[in-house]
């Protein structure tokens, strides 16, 4: 019965799971204005989500070691493999720890 509540609970997780990165993360707008300064491109919203380095990656230029630091383990380990909203929910956790001022282009599109 312990296995079977457990592997009900586990699939529930998992479907949640999908539907949780279907969401636009928050800040979304902001994130897309931030792309288009940092990595602008023929992506989604004009960004070049899939820039993979060698030094600053994704559509919002995350370093390497940035990236590492607070991507979700499950999340590829360069963030131009990610995709945008993955990207963005990364970048609203760099900017809860340290700030909006981790990008160079805060300054000129706030």
């Amino acid at each position: 019965m312990r296995r079977l509540v457990l592997a009900a609970i586990l699939a529930g997780s998992l479907l949640a799971a999908p539907a949780a990165e279907a969401r636009m993360p928050q800040n979304w707008k902001l994130w897309v204005k931030m792309g288009r300064c940092e990595q602008p491109g023929k992506g989604a919203f004009g960004v070049y989500w899939s820039h993979k380095g060698p030094t600053y990656q994704g559509g919002l230029g995350f370093y390497y070691a940035t990236w590492q630091h607070w991507k979700l383990p499950w999340y590829p380990s360069n963030a131009g493999y990610a995709t945008w909203r993955q990207q963005m929910r990364v970048a609203n956790r760099v900017a809860a720890d340290v700030g909006f001022s981790a990008w160079s282009c805060w300054a000129r599109i706030r």
